[in-house]
């Protein structure tokens, strides 16, 4: 039978991960040939797939443990996937996209790549003792998956923070703004958690609050291209010095 809590999670979860992931995939079609685009909705879209993934692991543990476990595997490789990208993401706005070379690339996968074995290795699904099933509490998998990605997150967070206040184009600073209260709320959600193993006040209340936070950042981060500056209107000129009449025969040519 399944456990209230188990079947929260899988619910809350799995419509978290839908919706983050369309949020991202509209991020996308903003200017899906930007560089930067491409590098922060792909980022976004895997951290979502991450959630989603994560609420399929309870949805199929009380019929497999094997699927349940290959569900959090692909959970855990797709979500450092993405801390990594938004990484990329973060340094491209920092030092101009053209500076990103492949050896940033291969750097970061040479990170990747040892960081996803030990933590795949050293996190999976178990029961808890209640009726239900939780991931391990194993030290080494904990910061594999969750310690090392938000000293990442954080990394990203402070270059968008130096780029805010080295910018001096109003608008850039205000887009960046929206950035970074985007990514940060990967590390809100998992301060949540933080804040749920100190405090017994509700096995709902955190868990909920850091679901809200990551279903928040794709749209915080998509609403910062959109955003514009607010222009206040020219005063129209008065009649007589330095005004101009139109012809009224005169031919208007349209804007192309």
């Amino acid at each position: 039978m399944v456990t209230t809590f188990n079947l929260f999670t899988s619910i809350a979860w799995s419509i978290a991960g839908l919706i983050s992931i369309i949020n991202s995939i509209v991020f996308l079609m903003k200017n899906p040939k930007k560089r930067l685009n491409q590098l922060f909705s792909s980022g976004f879209i895997c951290w979502s797939l991450s959630l989603f993934f994560n609420g399929i692991t309870f949805a199929v543990a009380y019929r497999s443990m094997t699927a349940a476990n290959i569900f959090r595997d692909l959970g855990v490789i797709i979500g450092i996937l993405g801390v990594f990208l938004l990484l990329l993401a973060t340094f491209g706005i920092h030092y101009g996209a053209e500076t990103l070379r492949w050896y940033h690339i291969l750097i970061v996968f040479a990170i990747y790549v040892p960081l996803v074995v030990l933590g795949v290795l050293n996190d999976w699904v178990t029961i808890d003792g209640l009726g239900g099933y939780k991931t391990t509490d194993n030290w080494l998998g904990k910061s594999m998956v969750q310690i090392v990605p938000t000293g990442i997150i954080l990394i990203g967070i402070i270059m968008l923070i130096l780029t805010y206040f080295k910018v001096e184009n109003k608008l850039a600073k205000k887009r960046i703004g929206f950035f970074i209260t985007g990514i940060s709320s990967i590390i809100t959600g998992m301060l949540m958690f933080v804040l749920d193993s100190m405090f017994s006040a509700s096995d709902y209340l955190f868990p909920s609050l850091a679901i809200i936070a990551w279903v928040t950042g794709p749209i915080l981060t998509l609403a910062g291209f959109y955003v514009k500056l607010e222009t206040r209107p020219k005063p129209f000129p008065e009649q007589g010095v330095g005004s101009k009449t139109l012809d009224p025969k005169q031919k208007l040519e349209r804007p192309s």
